[in-house]
């Protein structure tokens, strides 16, 4: 990669999703995310996985769109990478809205057996990021994905600075955390100040056993 790349790639508006964005994104997603452990479990078949992917991230980007946690980069090809950072205390998602615009349109489409295992997730990520949480509040990395052509470029590593900014997280009082399953990302986070508070191996239903690395950046006491 040339200087120039980079320093392209660096220049690069990183700004709220808009929802004309949305569909584009999710897809974007579901390309990054089919090679992911937790979500190779919630979607199985990998005949439907990248479709089922794309409508459930379309579907929770819309429930991030109204917070402007959401963060993009485009360019004139349309969106290249993205990161969603929740704020403390997380997103408001009422029992009603994860009902009608989770639970019962995914039951319908795609059956009652991938709703139990989104519930598995929940259940077992709440508890994860509970415990690397130590009990004080914290900002969240939820979903972060760069396009296939665009990897390795330096982009992924502008995005999460420029969106860490963006969303207030310049706070250095609070510590921000993320979960992931695959070992290069691993990398790739440390070299954005993340370190591995802890490692575990998930057991979901009936299905192959997976590492996730959980992950926290810890308040700068000389920013603080």
């Amino acid at each position: 990669m040339s200087a120039a790349t980079l320093a392209a790639e660096q220049e690069l508006q990183v700004a709220p999703l808009e929802a004309r964005n949305v569909p584009a994104v999710a897809a974007m997603l579901a390309r990054s995310f089919e090679v992911d452990a937790g979500y190779r479990y919630l979607f199985p078949d990998a005949a439907t996985r990248e479709p089922g992917l794309a409508d459930f991230f379309h579907r929770n980007l819309g429930i991030h769109l109204p917070y402007g946690c959401t963060r993009v980069a485009v360019d004139d090809s349309g969106p290249v990478a993205t990161v969603t950072i929740r704020p403390p205390g997380g997103v408001r998602i009422s029992a009603w809205m994860m009902l009608t615009r989770a639970i019962v349109p995914m039951a319908i489409t795609r059956g009652v057996s991938l709703v139990r295992r989104l519930l598995w997730l929940k259940e077992n990520y709440e508890s994860l990021e509970h415990e690397l949480g130590r009990g004080r509040p914290y900002w969240h990395v939820h979903m972060m994905a760069v396009r296939d052509d665009r990897q390795g470029s330096g982009l992924g590593s502008h995005v999460l600075r420029a969106a860490l900014s963006g969303c207030g997280t310049h706070d250095a009082s609070l510590p921000i955390l993320l979960t992931t399953h695959l070992e290069k990302n691993v990398v790739f986070y440390r070299r954005a100040g993340f370190d591995v508070a802890f490692e575990r191996t998930m057991h979901p239903p009936s299905s192959a056993a997976y590492t996730v690395w959980a992950m926290r950046r810890d308040p700068d006491p000389s920013r603080a």
